[in-house]
């Protein structure tokens, strides 16, 4: 393979790239995520594969030295140490399909950014970011039917999603794309043509970013509008551009001076996008998970303050410093919400020291006076990149955000890189050969091991998942469940839970008894090995006892909750099933107790009141039971299907028929259905 095609083979992977934000394959499990990761993965390991030869036989295709190669090195480099000695190794280098992300996506941007920076001359980076620009641009109009209803929002409601499946992450591409049009519409200002082009691409991007209400990246543009207007005041090259600064600025101060004016009018409230913003306030900041997460995180850097928890293990964090008070909010946070957080948890004071020095050597080489760019550009750049750090205070990266960072710290790099690293190193053709030979091999492998295994198991989860809903698909679920947990590491805990959360539907229904046993048997070794081989994983062990409880297992169901609540000792959820496995083994006044504990670690938790009633009903605590009717909303005492099982289950028929009669009264249109109900109560048993 001549040198011409190698380098073919390398652009044309890279140009492939930024289609990567449309892929979305409904037959993948999370497919918005994995779709995505999945094509970026391969196609980086084939480009990779192909510049390592390309760069033995071509010089100029070497990497340059730079601050920032360097840079990225060590931040590797930390990152490798800190999932080596992190709470988690496997959960940190895997990561899971919901994110995708992991020290193995690390290393493939790490790969992205120096085949991309090494290959690139200002022609291709030209065209590349063009070919980028395009690509939004086919965003932007689909985002567009999104708005006009022609195509579904996927997270439903009215913020618009794209191809992402999340505004925020939508967002936040829109964000760097109106830089970058930016920054080509003021190169290419003399062409009117392809300036006008640039602008209303710039105007299309900014009317869906506004549609995502999404108040980081909102608020990012904003500042990074803002930053440039302040860095183009002074600016001694262009003195038109300082006109236009000043009226950004002024711009910018009107829009967020009007905003404050108008925010209590109908003009503002009556807006979707503008009311998410009127909405902020002390209080909203006080109860929003931010307010508890953040902390959290702090807490968990204290831990272990050097290198951190290892990537993807926020979970443990979450599960250790949880607070009962957080109710209100998801049951379980992943991430902090807040990318410097984020990678203060996971690599500790290096993680984080060497994630901002990507920003800081960026900032140093676009602004060093042997730099090429003119002050118009690297007034642009910064304000991206301060656009991007300040959305980045309030969410977290996912891997379509990382490859557009990455890409701009490789062009910051190519652009002022020095020479080239193993110039005068020349290959004979027989060690060429033999080269390509090697990488062959490790590139099957890579595919191999990275990409098809996990497939596999992706694959397999919705083929279980289909199969547990067809008619007489018991056998074709069992299997595609054996599948799903053997393929690969990455994945397997989503195997687990949905075996877990699917085993009760497919043991009560229709199946073969051999089959169902098959199922049980395999079900109940996976789902014990997965929670005993992840003993400090509040999240297994409750999985665990979910599952042991739905299939009679109570003994095995109280050891795994137990467990699971030593981990996470305010997690209410975990009461909750505790209290009612206890209840299934007739222990009704441990079960009382517990549901006492988790109601008063949080009183304002409805939902634990009403299982605190629900224990009292089953304990026969009849002053209890009084004590907290009185606290409970009326028509949550009667509507409530719980309370009236309780009372059924506990023979209390007078206290059911006197629910039921209230609910005729208040819902007389489904009386024919409380009637049936009524008769049922008062059958004998």
């Amino acid at each position: 393979m001549n040198k011409q095609t190698l380098r073919f083979v390398v652009l044309a992977g890279l140009f492939i790239i930024p289609f990567i934000p449309f892929l979305v394959s409904s037959s993948l499990f999370f497919p918005f995520i994995t779709s995505k990761a999945f094509a970026f993965r391969i196609l980086v390991e084939i480009v990779f594969a192909t510049w390592l030869l390309l760069a033995l036989v071509d010089k100029d295709s070497r990497p340059k030295k730079s601050l920032l190669l360097y840079a990225v090195g060590v931040f590797l480099l930390v990152m490798g140490a800190a999932t080596v000695f992190g709470v988690d190794p496997l959960r940190s280098f895997w990561s899971n399909f919901e994110r995708m992300e992991g020290y193995i996506t690390l290393l493939h941007l790490g790969a992205f950014f120096v085949v991309i920076g090494s290959v690139f001359a200002e022609i291709n980076w030209k065209r590349w970011w063009n070919t980028s620009l395009a690509a939004s641009g086919i965003m932007v109009f689909y985002c567009l039917f999104q708005l006009g209803g022609a195509i579904t929002i996927n997270q439903g409601g009215v913020r618009v999603d794209g191809t992402f499946g999340n505004a925020s992450y939508l967002a936040v591409y829109m964000l760097i794309h109106i830089f970058i049009a930016g920054l080509f519409a003021w190169r290419e200002w003399k062409n009117k043509s392809l300036r006008y082009t640039y602008l209303a691409l710039m105007l299309g991007q900014v009317i869906i970013l506004y549609h995502t209400a999404t108040r980081g990246a909102i608020l990012g543009l904003l500042g990074g509008l803002l930053v440039v207007a302040l860095l183009n005041i002074r600016n001694k090259e262009e003195k038109r551009v300082r006109k236009v600064s000043l009226g950004i600025l002024g711009g910018v101060l009107l829009i967020v001076g009007g905003f404050f004016l108008l925010k209590d009018t109908s003009v503002v409230t009556g807006s979707p996008v503008l009311a998410r913003f009127a909405t902020i306030s002390t209080e909203e900041l006080k109860s929003g998970g931010r307010s508890f997460v953040w902390p959290m995180a702090i807490e968990g850097f204290k831990e272990r303050p050097i290198l951190g928890w290892g990537q993807d293990n926020f979970i443990y964090v979450f599960q250790k410093y949880y607070s009962a008070e957080m109710y209100h909010l998801e049951p379980w946070f992943d991430r902090a919400h807040n990318i410097f957080l984020d990678w203060m948890v996971a690599g500790g004071i290096l993680g984080l020291a060497t994630y901002l020095a990507l920003y800081g050597l960026a900032l140093y080489i676009i602004w060093r006076k042997d730099g090429e760019m003119t002050h118009m550009d690297k007034s642009i750049l910064t304000g991206l990149l301060a656009a991007y750090f300040f959305h980045n205070f309030f969410v977290f990266d996912h891997l379509v955000s990382y490859i557009l960072f990455f890409s701009i710290l490789a062009y910051v790099h190519s652009r002022n890189g020095g020479a080239v690293l193993g110039e005068k190193y020349d290959l004979g053709d027989k060690s060429f050969k033999i080269a390509g030979a090697f990488v062959l091999i490790l590139l099957l492998g890579m595919l191999y091991v990275v990409n098809i295994k996990p497939l596999g198991t992706n694959t397999a989860i919705i083929s279980a998942i289909k199969g547990g809903r067809a008619a007489g698909g018991a056998t074709e679920t069992l299997e595609s469940f054996r599948r799903a947990v053997d393929s690969s590491y990455l994945g397997r805990e989503e195997s687990i839970t949905q075996l877990a959360s699917n085993a009760a539907g497919l043991l009560t229904g229709d199946a073969p008894a051999e089959v169902k046993n098959d199922f049980y048997t395999f079900a109940r070794n996976v789902v014990a090995e997965e929670a005993d081989g992840n003993p400090n994983y509040a999240k297994s062990q409750m999985m665990a006892g979910s599952f042991f409880s739905t299939t009679g297992a109570e003994a095995e169901s109280i050891m795994y909750l137990e467990r699971a609540l030593a981990l996470a000792p305010e997690k209410q959820q975990i009461y909750f099933e505790l209290g009612s496995a206890y209840i299934n083994s007739n222990d009704r006044a441990r079960a009382l107790e517990i549901f006492r504990e988790a109601y008063e670690m949080a009183p304002g938790n409805q939902e634990a009141l009403t299982i605190y009633l629900i224990g009292a009903i089953y304990a026969g605590d009849r002053s209890l039971e009084r004590e907290l009717i009185a606290k409970m909303p009326e028509r949550t005492l009667i509507f409530e299907d719980r309370i009236l099982s309780a009372y059924y289950i506990a023979k209390r028929n007078a206290e059911a028929l006197a629910l039921l009669q209230k609910r005729k009264q208040l819902d007389p249109e489904n009386s024919a259905k409380y009637d049936s109900l009524i008769l049922q109560v008062q059958t004998p048993r």
